[in-house]
C-alpha cells in the first residue's frame, strides 16, 4: 500500500510516556514500541519526526533511530525517577510515591516540548494518551498556535469511567475537548472517552502492526528445547503480570486443558508483581509439567516463539480499578506471524478481530469457557491449519501500518468518513 501524504503535513511532534528504550535488560526494551512503528512511517511518508519523551535507564538525551529524531528529558532527580519507569505511568500512580512526581513530570514534558516545537517549526502536535500528555497537549497549542492531535488507548480512561481517579475527570475531559482531533485506537476507548468528555467527534484507528517485523517464520526448535516444550502442543501467552492482564485465568484454564491434551505445554511469559502469586497458583494447581514460567522474555524470543507456537492466548480482563486493554495488539502481532489467537471479549478487544479468520472470542474471566474453547482448537487439526494462514492475511488486510498513517491523514484531511465512529 502506498503512503498518501498530500495533506501538506511536513512535521510532527510526537510527545509520549511511552517509548523504546533498546536498552537490553530493561522493562522499556521495547515498551511502547507502536508508537515509535507509527513514527517510522510517518517519516517513510516524507515528514519530519520530533518524539519529546522522558529519559529511561541508560538513555540518551537525543538519539535519531529509523529517522525519528528522539529527544528525552529528565524530571526529577534522575536516581528516583519512578513515575514513569518499569509497569509505566497508568500502574505506577497507584502509589503515592509515584504521584509526588506527577507535576515534575508535566512541567517538564511541557517546557522541553515547547522548546522542540520552536525550535523546529512544527506543524501539528500529536499526544500520545489524553492524560498527561494529553492535557500537556492543550497547554502546548494554546502557547505555540499549533493544532493538536489527541492519541487515546483506554488505560487513561477505563478507571475514570468506573468512578476511579476522579480528580482527573476534569482534566481528561479539558484535554478532549481541547483537541483540534482526537483518535481512539477501539470503538471501545472511544466509548470511554465521550462518556467523560461528551465530544462525539472522536475517530477510530487502531494502532498499525509492523508486518515486516512480526511475520511466519519456521518453528525455533532451540527455543522450543529451552523451554522444555519441544514436540508439544504449544500455547504462548506474555505480559506484564498486573491483574488486568488476567495470566490466571488462564493459568486456571490449563487444568482442564491437560486432562484432554497431556502434551500440552503453555509458556506464561512476563513478570511483575503477582508473579509470585501466579507461581504459587501453578505449584498449588500442580501445573508444573505443563506451565513454563520463564519471566521476563528477552526481545529477541518473542518473534520466535510466536512463530513456534500453535496458538496465541490473550486473557485480559477487568481488573479492581476498572482498568482493562485498549486493544488486542498483543494478539494481533502473533496473528502477523501466522499463529491463530484466542482473545477474550473485553475492553478495547472487542471488534479487534474478526471471528473465525485466525482468532476467536471466549468469555474475560471464565477458564473454563476458554479451555473449551483452547480445547477445541487444539482437537480440530484442519481447523488450526487452515487459522495459520488466514491470521496473517486478516492482519495484511486491515492492520498495516501504512493503512494506519493513511487514515491519519485522512483526518488530517478533513476527510471525516474515514475514521468516524459509527455507532
Amino acid at each position: 500500500m502506498h503512503l498518501a501524504n498530500d495533506s501538506k503535513l511536513k512535521s510532527i511532534c510526537i510527545i509520549t510516556t511511552s517509548y523504546p528504550s533498546w536498552i537490553e535488560g530493561t522493562n522499556e526494551f521495547v515498551r511502547g514500541k507502536f508508537v515509535h512503528d507509527m513514527a517510522k512511517y510517518f517519516v517513510k511518508a516524507g515528514i519530519d519526526v520530533y518524539v519529546v519523551t522522558h529519559h529511561g535507564k541508560g538513555t540518551s538525551s537525543f538519539e535519531r533511530r529509523d529517522g525519528v529524531n528522539i529527544h528525552r528529558f529528565h524530571y526529577f532527580l534522575p536516581r528516583f525517577e519512578t513515575l514513569a519507569a518499569g509497569s509505566g505511568i497508568p500502574e505506577n500512580i497507584k502509589y503515592f510515591r509515584n504521584k509526588i512526581q506527577v507535576p515534575f513530570y508535566f512541567l517538564s514534558l511541557l517546557l522541553y516540548s515547547r522548546k522542540i516545537i520552536r525550535k523546529n517549526s512544527i506543524d501539528i502536535i500529536n499526544a500520545h494518551w489524553a492524560f498527561p500528555t494529553g492535557y500537556v497537549g492543550l497547554m502546548l497549542k494554546m502557547l505555540t498556535g499549533k493544532k493538536l492531535i489527541t492519541t487515546i488507548y483506554g488505560a487513561e480512561l477505563f478507571p475514570v469511567v468506573a468512578g476511579k481517579m476522579k480528580i482527573l475527570r476534569p482534566l481528561i475531559r479539558q484535554a478532549l475537548n481541547g483537541a483540534d482531533l482526537v483518535v481512539g485506537i477501539s470503538s471501545e476507548t472511544v466509548k470511554a472517552a465521550e462518556k467523560i468528555s461528551g465530544r462525539k467527534e472522536i475517530y477510530i484507528i487502531p494502532d498499525g502492526i509492523d508486518i515486516d517485523y512480526y511475520k511466519p517464520g519456521n518453528k525455533d526448535e532451540n527455543l522450543l528445547g529451552k523451554y522444555n516444550c519441544r514436540n508439544k502442543r504449544v500455547i504462548f501467552f506474555t505480559g506484564r503480570m498486573v491483574e488486568r492482564k488476567g495470566h490466571r485465568y488462564l493459568l486456571e484454564a490449563m487444568r482442564y486443558v491437560r486432562d484432554v491434551f497431556p502434551d500440552v505445554k503453555l509458556i506464561l511469559g512476563g513478570h511483575g508483581p503477582l508473579f509470585d502469586e501466579l507461581a504459587n497458583l501453578r505449584k498449588e494447581w500442580k501445573l508444573a509439567d505443563v506451565v513454563e514460567m520463564p519471566g521476563f522474555l528477552p526481545e529477541n524470543e518473542i518473534v520466535p516463539m510466536l512463530q513456534s507456537a500453535d496458538m496465541y492466548v490473550l486473557p485480559s480482563c477487568i481488573d479492581k480499578n476498572g482498568d482493562t486493554e485498549g486493544s488486542a495488539t498483543a494478539a494481533l502481532e502473533a496473528m502477523a506471524c501466522g499463529t491463530p489467537a484466542l482473545v477474550s471479549k473485553v475492553g478495547g478487544n472487542i471488534g479487534s478481530i474478526e471471528e473465525g479468520r485466525g482468532a476467536y472470542y471466549f468469555e474475560a474471566a471464565n477458564p473454563a469457557d476458554l479451555a473449551n474453547k483452547i480445547i477445541s482448537l487444539l482437537s480440530d487439526k484442519e481447523l488450526l491449519g487452515c487459522n495459520k494462514p488466514e491470521s496473517r492475511k486478516f492482519i495484511e488486510e486491515r492492520y498495516s501500518w501504512e493503512n494506519s498513517i493513511n487514515k491519519y491523514f485522512g483526518v488530517i484531511r478533513g476527510e471525516v468518513q474515514v475514521a468516524r465512529n459509527k455507532k
